[in-house]
């Protein structure tokens, strides 16, 4: 009985061997003659074919467009992917957002002050005090009291967002921003609004 018991115990094992071996090249032969390509194998390289990142694409910045709410008591933050993000890209999307007139343009943008955050730094004023942005725009349209402070928080936000300011000096035509309402001063300047969802 034990010598039975071993010679089944060998069998399967001859077996089990036989079974975890590699196909061959002659077991992987058609009827014709041809090698046959494991086909698992083509659908794995297929795959990871698909999953490479396209070389061409353009590298895309992300932009946070501030514009009013349905019933202009706060912002809505969006954002956008742009290739480039500068100064009129902006302006055309608060366009796009109905925050400026079709046409707008960024006469000019300038940064003075302190250096933009990077490693290490904690916020955007290291290195050269406040960080002051000067936007110099074509037009700013004319609107109601509540409008009027939805368009300037629109404005203000989107730039000291997306350029770190610590704080925006809005011109339009190279002059100080006035309206019916307000009437900035060579010392007025716009800051992010913390509580843009709900004006106080």
């Amino acid at each position: 009985m034990r010598k039975i018991t071993m010679c089944l115990i060998g069998a399967m094992t001859v077996l089990s061997l036989a079974a975890c071996t590699p196909t061959t090249e002659k077991q992987m032969k058609s009827s014709g003659g041809e090698v046959q390509a494991p086909i698992q194998m083509e659908e794995t390289t297929k795959e990871i074919v698909e999953k490479l990142p396209d070389a061409d694409a353009p590298v895309l910045e992300m932009a946070f467009i501030y514009s009013g709410n349905s019933d202009a008591t706060g912002l809505v933050r969006n954002t956008e992917d742009v290739e480039i993000l500068d100064e009129q890209t902006l302006v055309d999307l608060l366009v796009q957002y109905r925050v400026l007139a079709e046409g707008t343009e960024a006469l000019s943008f300038v940064i003075e002050g302190g250096e933009k955050a990077g490693p290490g730094a904690e916020e955007a004023g290291t290195g050269g005090g406040e960080r002051v942005g000067i936007l110099d725009l074509s037009a700013v349209p004319e609107s109601g009291t509540a409008g009027e402070q939805v368009i300037l928080a629109s404005i203000a936000n989107t730039f000291t967002e997306n350029f770190e300011l610590d704080k925006l000096k809005l011109l339009v035509n190279g002059e100080n921003y006035s309206s019916g309402h307000i009437v900035h001063e060579d010392d007025d300047y716009l800051v992010y609004e913390d509580k843009y969802e709900k004006f106080n």
